[in-house]
């Protein structure tokens, strides 16, 4: 059943499909930089021929929850009955049975199909299929659309302005020595070593306490980084994967390795803008609106390294400007964390090798080793142990440690949390914390793509991931709380699983292509989406539900309207949104590309009246936020404006889930930032303690 699922997504086309795109790339093959041959390669090619199935079974057996396995192993087998086959397509006759063209509209009804489950069904096949095809190392797949995926940053290493940054190994604790004897015992325990962990870790080392960092990733030096698709999320992300909620809405990719998000994210380093910082303090959050805030700002870029200088100009985010310039749309450079130096890396996504990018291992957390700290990877903290049954106040953590089920008990006077907000509300409820916000108040910042094909070569991979950053749709609804447009540079796996699908012909025609798109990601500041992260104790990833507002759907169909223009005044011939319920639109032979074309904005118009639909629109959150929220009162929030929380006291939080709102900008500026406020909180209380 999988098979024939399968060979619908990526099929072998016929001799006519065949010609057609053969008419498309001809005479423009130094355009899309693939011949006719390989357009009748790739034409020969099935996911079965690919053995994509028995791939897809692995990545199942190895990464997928058992109960997500049975509930798709479940609609398979219902799908080999005739009753069942007649419920889900239509047809009494199994689904394997079928022709090719009638299995390929059973997928397209149910891709826009008016029942949820079906329009999850069509989104979890097909990007399993399209992913894990497309990301292959060694495929004759990618050899088809002219991607050397073995050869990784081929382009940033073989530049003259290369210049790698060699830094020291930072030494793992041992098995023996963490298991053996009495128990260990530390000034403080940091959980967590991202953003908010490794500031902390690095600040209470200098203030001369012992620091014991815990990561529940395996670190991994530069030298050890894999710069292949097919083998980074297993590496370096929680649960290899992404974890998507349980309807099936979004899905989040979050960083599991020293250095958590910060070892992975796309260098972009942005301090929350003023509205952010006002609506924070008017909270009763002080701090927010005060000048030890920006002094705590300007303190993370200084070490960071955050700077404009030495990016890259390149056709993407040159398209970009001129597009916003024709339209009158504010864009700006970015700042990235590279202390000024060159970094036209496309691969930081899977931790950088250059050493260029200053994530938290290869700075904060350094500082921190140079103070004494120690670390402890591939170990999992169940839970902060009170001194008592009514938890109120923490003296060490229980975690696992390399593997091992034996829980092992680290003595500690404080705790500071930092997992990350899909993690922390787990860890604080496996810990007794029964505060009602613990969870509750989930910010997503989702990200919904778009698409210009260009009649040029574009090369979007030769490059820095994110370099503009267009502002046009903040305040789209006059509360601050709207959509930003940045460039979003993706790999083939990525842009295969996120690129519509309307059919295997089209879709093996838009990859040939895909040395000529320019991707994008729309990212919304969600004010009023309801997002939850439930504690499951038998879930080895988060369980989280997310439901995106008609307000913040809203937001994102705007931008991705502004998105479209900007593409089109930029010259690009073909536009696509991830919308699954909108064509992509073409401009003809004889129209020049515009933003005035009435043909074209007769699109747009459909694709604002299309919106988000639920499910079947793939939505991505990277910045995960607000789950155990800061503010004045344990009414409303879960740990008070010095980031201890309101019902244990030595349990501090020092991630992006102590966000009382989504930030609207790339996060790690602010959340190392605050993790700077709560370190000094920490620093004073353990003074204070000493002195008694």
């Amino acid at each position: 059943m999988l098979g024939a699922i399968f060979d619908t997504v990526i099929a072998q086309l016929t001799p006519e499909e065949e010609q057609a795109i053969k008419q498309k790339i001809q005479g423009k093959e130094d355009v899309y930089q693939v011949s006719v041959d390989q357009v009748a390669a790739i034409s020969q090619l099935s996911a079965t021929s690919l053995q994509i199935p028995s791939v897809v079974v692995d990545f199942f057996s190895t990464h997928v929850a058992p109960e997500k396995r049975a509930d798709l192993l479940r609609v398979l087998d219902i799908l080999a009955t005739r009753p069942g086959s007649f419920l889900l397509t239509g047809h009494w006759t199994p689904l394997p049975q079928l022709t090719r063209q009638q299995r390929e509209d059973i997928m397209l009804k149910w891709k826009n199909s008016s029942l949820p489950s079906l329009r999850n069904l069509f989104k979890i096949l097909s990007n399993l299929c399209l992913y894990n095809a497309y990301s292959r190392t060694h495929s004759p797949l990618i050899d088809s659309i002219g991607h050397n995926a073995a050869n990784g940053d081929a382009f940033f290493e073989n530049h003259p302005d290369y210049s790698p940054v060699e830094h020291e190994r930072i030494p793992m604790m041992q098995t023996e020595e963490a298991t053996r004897g009495d128990p260990l015992e530390f000034d403080v325990v940091v959980v967590g070593s991202g953003a908010g962990g490794g500031v902390a870790a690095c600040e209470l080392a200098k203030a001369g306490y012992s620091v014991l960092v815990i990561e529940k990733g395996k670190y991994y030096h530069q030298s050890e980084m894999v710069h292949e698709e097919e083998t980074c999320y297993t590496n370096m992300y929680d649960g290899g994967t992404s974890t998507t909620s349980t309807s099936g809405s979004i899905q989040c990719l979050s960083g599991a390795t020293l250095g958590g998000g910060t070892a992975l994210n796309y260098l972009v380093s942005l301090k929350p803008q003023h509205f952010v910082r006002e609506e924070w303090a008017k909270q009763g959050l002080d701090y927010f609106a005060s000048t030890q805030f920006s002094r705590d700002l300007d303190k993370v870029f200084d070490r960071i390294g955050a700077s404009q200088d030495n990016i890259l100009e390149t056709k993407t985010n040159g398209k970009f400007e001129q597009g916003c310039h024709e339209l009158g749309y504010p864009i700006e450079k970015v700042f990235v964390n590279t202390g000024g130096k060159a970094h036209h890396c496309s691969r930081c996504m899977m931790g950088c090798k250059s050493g260029i990018k200053n994530s938290t291992a290869n700075t904060w957390l350094l500082d921190a080793l140079h103070h004494g700290a120690r670390f402890l990877d591939r170990t999992l903290v169940t839970r902060v142990v009170t001194n008592d049954r009514g938890g109120t106040k923490a003296i060490g953590v229980e975690c696992q440690i390399h593997d091992a089920q034996q829980p092992v008990f680290i003595r500690a006077k404080k705790v500071i949390v930092a997992c990350g907000a899909l993690r922390t509300p787990g860890l604080l409820k496996a810990s007794g914390l029964s505060n009602g916000n613990i969870g509750k108040h989930l910010r997503l910042q989702p990200i919904m793509f778009g698409f210009g094909f260009f009649d040029e070569a574009m090369r979007q991979m030769d490059g820095p991931l994110i370099s503009r950053v267009c502002n046009a749709s903040d305040d789209c609804h006059g509360d601050q709380y709207g959509a930003k447009i940045e460039e979003g540079l993706m790999l083939p796996g990525g842009l295969a699983s996120k690129v519509p699908w309307y059919g295997a012909a089209k879709h093996k025609e838009l990859m040939l292509r895909h040395k000529s798109v320019a991707s994008f990601v729309n990212v919304v500041r969600d004010k009023d989406s309801v997002g939850v992260v439930t504690f499951d104790p038998a879930s080895a990833t988060p369980v989280y539900e997310y439901a995106l507002s008609k307000h913040d759907a809203k937001s994102l169909t705007i931008c991705i309207q502004r998105n479209m223009r900007i593409l089109a005044a930029a010259g690009a011939r073909e536009l696509y949104t991830s919308q699954a319920n909108v064509e992509g639109f073409a401009f003809n032979d004889d129209e020049a590309s515009s933003a005035d074309n009435p043909r074209f904005n007769r699109w747009l118009d459909k694709v604002g009246k299309a919106g988000i639909s639920a499910v079947s629109t793939p939505l991505v959150s990277v910045h995960q936020l607000g789950s155990c929220r800061m503010g004045t009162t344990p009414k409303s929030s879960v740990v008070q404006p010095t980031g201890e929380t309101w019902e244990c006291k030595n349990i501090y939080i020092a991630d992006g889930s102590v966000f009382p709102t989504a930030v609207g900008v790339n996060p790690m500026v602010t959340i190392e930032a605050i993790a700077l406020h709560v370190s000094r909180h920490v620093v004073s209380t353990l003074a204070a303690s000493s002195r008694l």
